[in-house]
Formats: C-alpha cells, sequence, structure tokens
C-alpha cells in the first residue's frame, strides 16, 4: 500500500475544490471535506476523501441533490423531523446535531429524525460534537443491501452503523462507532484501491463463501459470530426507515449502482443531557474513573494494554495533527488532477 501523509488543512482545501467542482455550494462542500477529512485523521479511510470522487459521480447523475433545501418539523419539545430534501448527508446530520445538542440544554433530551438523506460519512463526526458539548450522543443510519443475514446466502440489510460517544475528565470523549456488518463495505474498497487481502471473516462470493481478495466481494457478513450484528442491523432499519415510513433493506436505492436516483435514507440523531439525571460533572468524572480502570485492567497477551472504544482512532488523530493525514497515493492523485471533470 502506498500511502503519503497530507496536512489536513490541504487534504481539506482539496477535497472542498473537488465537490464544488463537482456541483455543491462552498458552505456545503466545506462541511462534506471536513467529515471526510474527519474520518481519515482517525484512521476509518473507508469514510474519508476517497468518497470525494463518488459523491460526485452521484451529484452529475442527478442522484444528490446539491442544493438541498432543510426543514425542519418540531413535532414535540424534543421530537423533531428533517427533511433534507435528499441533499449531503453530513450537511443535514451536522445541522441535525446542532438542533438536538441547544434543544437537549433546556429539555434533557432531543432525537432528531433526518428523513430524505443520503450517506453521511463517519457518524462519530456527530456524536463528537455532542460529547464536546458535554452531552451523551447515539447516532444511526441505514444502507443498502450488502450483508448477508444470518444463516442466509445473499444480502439483505446494509451495514446499518452505530454511534455512542460520552464525555469524559479526560480530555478526549469515549467514542463507540461501528457498523453492524463485521467490516465496513467501504473498507472492503480501500483494500481494492490498495490491492490488499482482507480478512475471511469480512465477506463472502456470491455463493456465500467467505473470500480474502477483495474483488471476489458479493457481500458482507454481520458481526458478533453472525446472529448478533444481523440482529441489531435489522433493529436500526426499524428504528429509522421503517418508523418513517420509509423503505429499507433489499428496497433502499443502491449507492453504487443507481447514480440517477435519489436514496432517501433515514438516519436518527439522539442526545441526552446528563445535568438532567446524575450531573454532568459526576458523569464525566465516573467515565474517566471506567476509562482508569479498564486501561489498568490485565491484558491478554499480545497485547500490551486494554484500549477504550475510540482510542485507537484517538492515537491516529493525534499523530495526523503533527505527521499529517495518511491517504493513499492514488486516492490523493484524484484529488488533484481533477478527476470531476471525467465523471
Amino acid at each position: 500500500m502506498s500511502n503519503i501523509l497530507v496536512q489536513a488543512d490541504k487534504l481539506r482545501a482539496l477535497a472542498t475544490e473537488q465537490l464544488i467542482a463537482g456541483g455543491l455550494p462552498a458552505e456545503s462542500a466545506s462541511v462534506v471535506a471536513d467529515v471526510l477529512v474527519h474520518a481519515d485523521s482517525r484512521g476509518i479511510h473507508s469514510h474519508g476523501v476517497m468518497r470525494v470522487e463518488h459523491y460526485c459521480k452521484r451529484l452529475a447523475s442527478g442522484g444528490l441533490n446539491p442544493k438541498a433545501n432543510i426543514t425542519l418539523d418540531q413535532r414535540t419539545p424534543v421530537i423533531t423531523i428533517m427533511d433534507s430534501d435528499n441533499g449531503m448527508g453530513h450537511v443535514a446530520c451536522k445541522r441535525a446535531t446542532e438542533h438536538a445538542i441547544e434543544t437537549a440544554k433546556t429539555q434533557g433530551i432531543s432525537m432528531v429524525m433526518v428523513n430524505k438523506t443520503s450517506h453521511c460519512g463517519a457518524l462519530s463526526y456527530y456524536t463528537e460534537m455532542a460529547a464536546k458539548n458535554d452531552m451523551v450522543a447515539i447516532a444511526m443510519t441505514q444502507t443498502d443491501k450488502c450483508v448477508v443475514p444470518y444463516g442466509g446466502a445473499e444480502p439483505f440489510f446494509g451495514t446499518n452503523p452505530i454511534s455512542f460517544s460520552f464525555p469524559s475528565a479526560d480530555s478526549e470523549p469515549v467514542i463507540v462507532d461501528m457498523a453492524t456488518s463485521n467490516a465496513a463495505f467501504g473498507k472492503i474498497l480501500h483494500a481494492r484501491e490498495n490491492n490488499l487481502e482482507i480478512p475471511d471473516n469480512w465477506a463472502v462470493d456470491a455463493n456465500g463463501n467467505a473470500i480474502t481478495d477483495p474483488t471476489k466481494f458479493a457481500a458482507l457478513l454481520p458481526f458478533g459470530a453472525g446472529a448478533k450484528g444481523y440482529c441489531i442491523a435489522l433493529a436500526i432499519d426499524a428504528l429509522t426507515g421503517v418508523l418513517m415510513g420509509a423503505k429499507y433493506g433489499p428496497h433502499i436505492t443502491r449507492m453504487y449502482d443507481e447514480y440517477d436516483k435519489m436514496r432517501n435514507l433515514v438516519s436518527m440523531i439522539i442526545v441526552i443531557n446528563p445535568e438532567f439525571f446524575g450531573g454532568i460533572e459526576v458523569f464525566k468524572l465516573l467515565m474517566k474513573q471506567m476509562t482508569g480502570e479498564l486501561h489498568a485492567s490485565k491484558p491478554q497477551p499480545g497485547f500490551e494494554r486494554v484500549m477504550v472504544p475510540g482510542e485507537p482512532e484517538m492515537l491516529n488523530a493525534q499523530r495526523s495533527k503533527t505527521d499529517g493525514v495518511p491517504v493513499a497515493k492514488s486516492v490523493y492523485e484524484s484529488l488533484t488532477n481533477h478527476l470531476v471533470a471525467k465523471v
């Protein structure tokens, strides 16, 4: 794999420039680029700037609304329905999170359903926003079918990711961000891009056989020996698409096939204010105590220490600030060679 290191500001500027050339207004392009660089700086390259070319292709084909008119329908003091008008999911989810944070300050909790949306990048971007405002957050979204159900040989649900965040008296919050598949589909794309093999518990071929060659990919496997990831994927589709009377699983517009169709995805953002429960300072101190005890616990052979969720990504982000953000050479070249004009 051939990576180069790029300063975050430069990478953000390159991605923004390409997205503007692809048809996005500058303000929206800046938000999308920030979410993508957030992912790359944390080592989540499957959700990083490698996605720019795809977004531009979908914009050019009519499968994304570059000038979406986002509206909010306040159903109750704590429940909001956002119509994101099939614009960039990153822009909609950021605005939804901002709204949820402001509401939770006075109401204790807020739930925003982001309707008629699209791919929104790494969910940790939004839950981290809440944690930095001393709030707990839960975010989830649905995707098109690419994961086999437990015992099945063909895909039904999407990777349907979910994220949690918890502020701590330590400088960094505890953040959980995971797909319900054993690996995100973007990791398959990243492996293809860099000619890498994948673990044999990530994906299957068209006959349901486990593979290590990402070019033979037909579907992903659920996490947790199959059944657990499958069950949670179902729950997330029920809490997003089904709850909003929208689509689920195999009925969702495909991300990489139907470029001219709006995807009409549904995402959910929930923000909780600990001050309305045991108190924010107590919460943060207990989270610090919990992480400290985990760090002090005995590691298994082969491990230096026990880490908390999000810690490897946080360490990557710290290195990226000093060394630069690692990006595949081919992806960097696509940002600098103006491939937008060719899609």
